[in-house]
């Protein structure tokens, strides 16, 4: 996939829209990957426990992670 900044989604308006891992290279130009290893080391958006394996991202946490 492709990361180009033309071709992304705004974020949700609902700060509240939680967003896969996987689907967070469809709003932001970041991979998936780079976002489990920030996620790790402690950096990056604030992450969301869904279930016991899943990790999804809240739109609002990524648009404040955005303008930090």
């Amino acid at each position: 996939m492709s990361l180009k900044t033309a071709q992304l989604l705004p974020l949700p308006q609902d700060d509240a829209t939680l967003i896969t891992r996987s689907d967070v290279p469809q709003y932001l130009p970041v991979a998936s990957q780079t976002l489990a290893r920030w996620a790790c080391e402690g950096q990056g958006p604030r992450i969301t426990k869904v279930g016991s394996r899943r990790v999804a991202y809240r739109a609002g946490d990524l648009r404040k992670w955005l303008f930090e």
